[in-house]
């Protein structure tokens, strides 16, 4: 009798020092044009991925340029560690990403083109149907047709996104109405709703992030061309889990190196309910990157003899593919059994006694076998039930998967949703969770009516806003400032999107005193950090800033004094600020401590729009036609867009200050809290 690693007899030997066999080899040193790399589980599909990006960063290609994505965030660490460990420093900057994290790294560096502001948070499946949920029982909780099973209804959006995803061309401004209208009438408003909620809680859910990004490469060409010279390698694991919509983005990122490679066990899938066909996308990866040069692991590390035999005798039965075969050096291994029972009892009697005999056999030997290394693995949850019933009569200590969802339990997301909510200010969801509990008294009519202003432009979040509080409205501080008052509107363009380590290379802004521009500002600062890839953005290079920029110190600090005791307006100001903030304390540069205010956050609650970019919207409401990401021209674009939404913001102020006068002594003592938890630091 063994040792408990002995349940995994090989020992991951493809880990270890031995070199790479001949198949290996022959794809490691693969390095320009397509391929398709079919390895089963066990034959060494992960080390020879990392092995092959190794070898590209040695013979001089940019860590920074080869992208490889796997399927979960384990595994990038995973392959992230092996190629370090190959390359030293020189393979830390290798971007190794899941797919919806690349979507959404990406979607962050184009948020002024998407619509979004650069810090939207992202909804799982869960944070989803609770939000589906909260609609149904509050909004739409007297239109019997709009009630359905919110698990049910975000799995049909979900299809709907990714069926969507895959056709062409799309438009960014459509996709809310284009996925509403594939349903009837009451879900179709509901629906729409929740694309709305999501918007106005700065958050995409996961489909909404390939969605967008579909969409963005359709729309924009010039952005399209530019991710396609972005990356010169291109590495894709489990390719078989991978949708249509999902391979159409790899497809244009990968079009302007050709240098792709599609890695995966070719013969299974687990996520055919999500849209992956692994048959079709291989037809469209022949199209589309032909030649393509194949690669078959076959000698397998892993798993014993008998294992490896029964696995190629079920795949033969519908696979052309030479089955994967056993390493010389694997052990023999138990013989698998088969049990017919009669009942389903029976079945779990059966399943319990083999466990307790296995423990015993080990026992026997002088060895522990835990539960915890024994799984019992079945087709469907309901099955999962029935056994879990038979092993608690028995006796047998086990958890089911279902029982122990950690984060679905009530006091694990009461605690979550206060973190999510300091965290961010606009979602309103889980702000509602933290007045339930513990309770605030703050009653469910209390709720309703703060709702039924949000027509007028009003949210419950906005009621522990200090704005809110102190102006009578989440916009009134504008309205006064704009009136009878200084506004500073500012932008900036920079070498990225890390307020911690990105700098400012344009910084512009005009000084309204009372609604009217009074100065202007605008200068261009020298960079540390290299422009990189944003200069096809603001177009501004390391060597024009080298000869044109200023100190940055000394035009923050002038920029400081030029926009002191007034109110800073932008469109996706948050961004902008943290920019500002970040680089000056880095400086030791002193800042104000200024109030602002988001025309993007602005126009979403007074403008009916199909996108709410500042280019976009400026087409949208007939402004002047300006050219985006020149600071200076963002600047009086923002300046135009304001002075339009001033009258709107206007015209529901009445309505907002009676709300919030009716209110503001239940919330005043939970803004305390809320502020506090914003700023107080952790210790």
């Amino acid at each position: 009798m063994g040792s408990v690693a002995d349940l995994n007899p090989a020992r991951d030997a493809v880990a270890a020092d031995m070199p790479p066999n001949e198949e290996q080899r022959a794809f490691i040193d693969f390095m320009e044009g397509a391929a398709l790399l079919h390895a089963p589980v066990g034959t060494g599909k992960t080390r020879s991925l990392a092995d092959r990006a190794a070898a590209a960063i040695q013979r001089g290609v940019p860590a920074d340029r080869i992208l490889c994505l796997t399927f979960t965030n384990r595994a990038a660490q995973e392959l992230r560690d092996r190629v370090t460990a190959r390359c030293g420093q020189a393979g830390r900057h290798i971007m190794v990403r899941t797919f919806h994290s690349l979507c959404a790294w990406l979607l962050r560096q184009e948020y002024e083109r998407v619509g979004l502001p650069p810090d939207f948070v992202i909804y799982d499946e869960q944070d989803a149907e609770d939000l589906l949920r909260y609609l149904m029982s509050t909004r739409f909780r007297d239109r019997p047709g709009a009630i359905t099973h919110p698990g049910e209804l975000y799995r049909n959006i979900q299809r709907a996104k990714a069926d969507l995803a895959a056709q062409c061309p799309l438009r960014l401004g459509e996709l809310r109405e284009r996925v509403a209208g594939t349903f009837p009438a009451p879900l179709h408003d509901l629906i729409l709703e929740y694309e709305n909620e999501l918007l106005a809680q700065r958050a995409v859910d996961f489909d909404n992030l390939v969605l967008f990004v579909r969409a963005l490469f359709d729309e924009w060409p010039d952005v399209r061309e530019r991710w396609r010279r972005r990356f010169v390698m291109l590495q894709v694991d489990e390719m078989q889990d991978t949708n249509l919509a999902e391979y159409l983005v790899l497809r244009e990122l990968a079009r302007g190196s050709g240098n792709i490679v599609l890695a995966g066990d070719f013969d299974q899938t687990i996520y055919e309910w999500r849209g992956s066909r692994p048959d079709e996308i291989l037809r469209r990866f022949e199209k589309d990157f032909g030649p393509v040069r194949r690669f078959h692991f076959v000698q397998n590390y892993r798993s014993t003899r008998v294992l490896i035999e029964v696995a190629a005798s079920v795949v033969s039965a519908y696979s052309q593919r030479e089955p994967a075969r056993a390493d010389v050096r694997a052990p023999q291994g138990e013989p698998v059994g088969v049990h017919f029972a009669d009942d389903s009892e029976e079945e779990a009697r059966w399943i319990a006694q083999r466990i307790q005999r296995l423990r015993a056999q080990w026992a026997a030997a002088g060895e522990e076998l835990p539960y915890h290394r024994i799984g019992v693995l079945v087709r469907a949850n309901y099955r999962a039930q029935d056994i879990s019933r038979t092993f608690e009569a028995l006796g047998v200590p086990h958890i089911t998967v279902e029982e122990y969802e950690f984060f679905r339990r009530q006091e694990v997301k009461d605690a979550l949703a206060h973190l999510r909510f300091a965290l961010n200010p606009a979602d309103s969801f889980s702000f509602r969770r933290t007045l339930q509990r513990p309770a605030q008294g703050i009653g469910q009519r209390t709720l309703a009516a703060i709702e039924a202003a949000q027509p007028h432009g009003l949210r419950l979040v906005d009621m522990v806003a200090p704005a809110t509080l102190r102006w009578g409205g989440p916009v009134g501080h504008v309205l006064e400032a704009f009136d009878r008052g200084s506004i500073t509107i500012f932008d900036a363009e920079t070498t990225g999107t890390v307020p911690g380590k990105d700098e400012i290379v344009e910084l512009a802004a005009v000084r309204l005193e009372n609604g009217v521009p009074a100065r202007r500002f605008h200068k261009f600062l020298r960079n540390t950090v290299p422009v990189g890839a944003s200069d096809q953005v603001h177009g501004w290079s390391d060597d024009f800033l080298r000869r044109h920029g200023e100190d940055p110190a000394q035009v923050l600090a002038e920029f400081a004094r030029f926009a002191a005791g007034s109110l800073l307006v932008g469109h996706n100001v948050n961004f902008d600020v943290a920019m500002l903030v970040g680089q000056a304390e880095r400086l030791g540069v002193e800042m104000p401590v200024w109030e602002w205010a988001d025309t993007w956050e602005m126009a979403r609650r007074f403008v009916q729009a199909e996108s709410y970019a500042l280019e976009e919207l400026v087409e949208t409401l007939a402004l002047t036609p300006r050219q985006a990401h020149k600071a200076d021209e963002d600047v009086e674009a923002t300046r135009e867009l304001l002075t339009y939404l001033i009258p709107l913001v206007r015209n529901g102020a009445e309505a907002r200050r009676e709300v919030v006068s009716r209110f503001r002594a239940q919330f005043e003592a939970v803004a305390r809290r809320v502020q506090l938890s914003r700023t107080k630091p952790l210790s």
